[in-house]
């Protein structure tokens, strides 16, 4: 097997994988927020291939670094964790890709370097900046659809954020602009485009089915309008096999495979915030909370009501924690989060979760973090900080400031442990081009 090296002016890594006399190389590089010097300082860059287990060690020398190995093509998912080292042996910078088939294959990854447990802006931006979006989570990344421009203008663009490479990726443009549109990820590629309001600020019932895997930029299957069900910032909560629970009134059960919309019954309606856990009972279990429900309520086939003054809260979120929980954090006034056991109902009260009352925060998990970003404080001000805390334990890690300060924005946690911040608006109501990225610490 020959040897070689990719030169960057930051950093030349090459991993090669050879089976059978095939052999694939996968060329890495590094990038930063937009104008940041945090790299200048680093002298030792530390690579960690997560499976097989490796640490490779690189000088800088005349400006930049170079890597390259050898490696056997196991096919097995793996992790490039690579950490920047200052001349006192400091780390000041990290950044992870996602996990990789290690074989033969040739690609190139980019990563993304930050100081650890900082918010940065990710390296390119939402062109033309955008709010009210529907957002959801992909495999490799996130998507995002629709949204309001500056003046007020539904949008029909879709983008998709690539974690591989920090690139943003235009889709086939949605068949009609849509605001506020219903975004819910499925099996295999496949996203649902329900509802959402149309160019005359109306809001509507088509379903949409947009499959990101076909080339060059997706394809849309349209299941029609959904007469009785039309909707505009809501939720799709997940249930299995590609079907979702839709907030607002009616409350309405999606089938994705088959395009079916139906009334759930059991209640009036239910509240723009749900989410769904494996309990630690290991039945598939949804959680919702808001005022609208006086409470909230247990989902496992059907409807379980739990009156909870606490809980009866509007601009608020409900997150998915490990060990089989779900969070109820933000909204109105409360200054305080409740965590939900899925499997018995069970409520523990968190006090100054996030550390300043607010709602219209961006929130996120990983199995690692869960991220409290920005919102709107008691008054009207907009909440320049997100605060970092344990997901397990709720702890707080660290509260960093954002790049840009907003409130209605999304968090989408990235398969590679960060936390992708997108949308909302400025302390003026304008909607917000930058995308910010959330770095944890390095898990070697």
């Amino acid at each position: 097997m020959s040897r070689s090296s990719h030169a960057l002016a930051l950093l030349g890594a090459a991993l090669f994988a050879g089976c059978t006399g095939q052999t694939g190389t996968l060329s890495v590089s590094l990038t930063t927020a937009p104008g940041s010097h945090l790299l200048d300082n680093v002298q030792t860059l530390r690579m960690v291939l997560t499976d097989p287990h490796q640490v490779t060690m690189a000088e800088r020398t005349n400006g930049g670094f170079t890597i390259a190995l050898d490696l056997p093509s196991t096919g097995n998912p793996s992790s490039l964790i690579i950490d920047g080292l200052d001349a006192n042996g400091q780390l000041v910078a990290t950044g992870t890709s996602p996990a990789f088939p290690v074989g033969a294959i040739t690609a190139s990854i980019v990563i993304y370097m930050a100081a650890p447990n900082t918010i940065g802006a990710a390296p390119i931006g939402l062109t033309p900046p955008r709010s009210e979006l529907g957002v959801g989570a992909l495999g490799y990344g996130a998507i995002f659809a629709g949204g309001r421009d500056a003046a007020g203008a539904a949008s029909d663009a879709i983008s998709i954020y690539n974690a591989f490479d920090h690139s943003l990726v235009a889709g086939k443009p949605l068949p009609a602009p849509r605001s506020g549109i219903v975004l819910a990820s499925g099996a295999n590629g496949s996203v649902y485009l329900f509802g959402g309001r149309d160019s005359a600020g109306t809001a509507t019932s088509t379903l949409w089915r947009f499959d990101t895997t076909i080339a060059p930029n997706g394809v849309y299957i349209d299941f029609g309008d959904k007469p009785g069900f039309a909707r505009a910032g809501e939720l799709a909560v997940p249930i299995g096999n590609d079907r979702f629970l839709v907030t607002g009134t009616p409350a309405a059960d999606l089938s994705g495979l088959s395009g079916q919309l139906v009334v759930r019954p059991e209640v009036a309606s239910l509240p723009r915030a749900g989410a769904t856990v494996s309990a630690v009972d290991g039945v598939t279990t949804s959680i919702f909370a808001g005022s609208v429900l006086g409470g909230f309520t247990r989902f496992r086939m059907t409807f379980e009501p739990h009156p909870l003054p606490a809980a009866a809260r509007d601009g608020h979120a409900v997150i998915a924690l490990p060990g089989g929980k779900v969070l109820v954090v933000c909204g109105d006034q409360f200054p305080d989060a409740l965590r939900i056991d899925a499997a018995t109902s069970a409520v523990d009260t968190f006090p100054n979760l996030p550390s300043t009352p607010r709602s219209g925060c961006a929130v996120a998990a990983t199995h690692r973090h869960l991220l409290v970003a920005g919102g709107t404080h008691v008054g009207g001000a907009v909440s320049t900080v997100a605060d970092v805390y344990d997901s397990t334990t709720l702890a707080l890690v660290t509260t960093v400031p954002l790049v840009v300060p907003r409130t209605g924005a999304s968090a989408i946690p990235l398969p590679n442990d960060q936390i992708l911040i997108v949308g909302g608006v400025d302390a003026a109501g304008a909607p917000i081009s930058t995308l910010e990225l959330y770095t944890p610490e390095p898990l070697e």
